[in-house]
């Protein structure tokens, strides 16, 4: 019998397993916020060492799973970073692999060990995530925990997260490839030529109710350019205007000779002042875009607390390669809700400074870990090269 337990060294029996997952982890917390301690009294003290235990009894835990489908890691306290000693799944996203093997970081150890997917060992011995918390979080080079927080959440969502790194090299084919509208123009170029279009087979095949609504509004551009302004449509003279030409004394046939050859400057000028007209009733705001002078006074101090934390890569990327990953949908900055809200002008100043313009999202992780997600799209509207005003009222 004690050599069999001898053996059973590590293992669970029926009834440990069954004990193992029928036992209750739960945490019965009262408070939504961070309080001073001077604050409480005895009974909320005593609340406060009953959540620490609970929490302690459920991060200090026991994993119980298979071990042939748990991948294995050893500390590299100097490194600050896991080295993997054994892989179990799939690794796309997660880590990097050198000439002296495979290695992941801090927070990336973090998220599988609650993932169940990693074992972690330093000298010896298992971590548990309780001493992960404290051992790969808040360190210099690592991520706090409000940084994890947000790292935790969007992975869990299926997004695809890097830490940010300003030389790294993205797969751009995606952001080349023409609008489906500019890919559709040029079909109906190369069609109302009668020549092959060479990129037919390298673009993707065009929408046919796209391509016929582009064709009918090039028809109509094309009508508007060649077509001259027919006189029937100028509006008529005025009566004052008709006496004016009337008593003008020249005859009728030289009259009516000039009034043909003017037709067409008239319509300009006509166009003209109805265009004004039309803008004078706008209110005209200066766009921050096109002027510098804003940014320039705001605080030097208040501009070094914004930095890009992560690359967010969409989730429809299958084929994502963390080596060469494609251009990120955002950057995240992550900030704490008591620090003061950025100034848009800061934001507009961190936004300018990317090499390939990319959203940013300002994420806000609250005292309980809440996050509070706010994104900013500064990027140009492109124009719309097809539809014309009359066609989306008709529309």
């Amino acid at each position: 019998m004690e050599s069999s337990s001898k053996q059973r060294s590590g293992l669970l029996s029926g009834q440990e397993m069954v004990q193992h997952h029928t036992e209750c982890y739960e945490v019965q917390a009262q408070f939504n916020r961070l309080v001073s301690l001077e604050d409480f009294d005895e009974t909320r003290q005593a609340d406060l060492e009953r959540m620490k235990d609970q929490f302690r009894r459920m991060l200090s835990q026991e994993r119980v799973n298979k071990l042939d489908s748990i991948s294995e890691g050893v500390w590299e306290n100097d490194h600050r970073r896991i080295r993997i000693t054994r892989v179990e799944g799939k690794w796309q996203s997660y880590g990097y692999e050198d000439s002296t093997g495979k290695y992941v970081e801090s927070h990336e150890g973090l998220f599988l060990m609650e993932m169940n997917r990693l074992i972690v060992r330093w000298n010896g011995m298992v971590l548990s995530i309780e001493q992960g918390y404290s051992l790969l979080l808040g360190h210099p080079g690592t991520l706090t925990l409000e940084e994890y927080q947000v790292y935790s959440i969007l992975v869990r969502a299926s997004y695809y997260v890097l830490r940010y790194d300003p030389s790294r090299k993205y797969c751009s084919a995606e952001r080349n490839l023409p609008s489906a509208e500019e890919r559709c123009v040029w079909s109906n170029l190369f069609a109302m030529l009668n020549q092959p279009n060479p990129r037919a087979n390298v673009y993707p095949k065009d929408d046919p109710k796209l391509y016929e609504t582009v064709r009918r509004s090039m028809k109509k551009y094309c009508n508007i350019i060649r077509t001259p302004s027919s006189s029937n449509q100028l509006p008529k003279a005025s009566a004052i205007e008709e006496n004016l030409t009337g008593f003008s004394g020249e005859p009728v046939h030289k009259k009516q000779k000039s009034e043909t050859s003017s037709n067409v400057e008239n319509d300009g000028f006509k166009r003209i002042e109805q265009f004004r007209r039309m803008f004078d009733r706008f209110d005209i705001v200066h766009s921050l875009i096109e002027e510098d002078d804003p940014l320039d006074t705001v605080d030097q101090q208040s501009e070094n607390g914004l930095r890009f934390v992560f690359d967010l890569f969409a989730t429809e990327a299958h084929t994502f390669k963390k080596s060469l990953p494609p251009l990120p949908i955002a950057r995240i900055i992550v900030r704490r809700s008591s620090q003061p809200m950025p100034h848009f002008a800061e934001l507009q100043r961190l936004f300018r400074q990317q090499k390939t313009s990319v959203p940013l999202m300002l994420m806000l992780v609250s005292d309980n870990l809440s996050v509070h997600c706010f994104l900013y799209d500064i990027r140009r509207v492109a124009r719309n090269v097809i539809a014309l005003p009359d066609e989306v009222s008709v529309r």
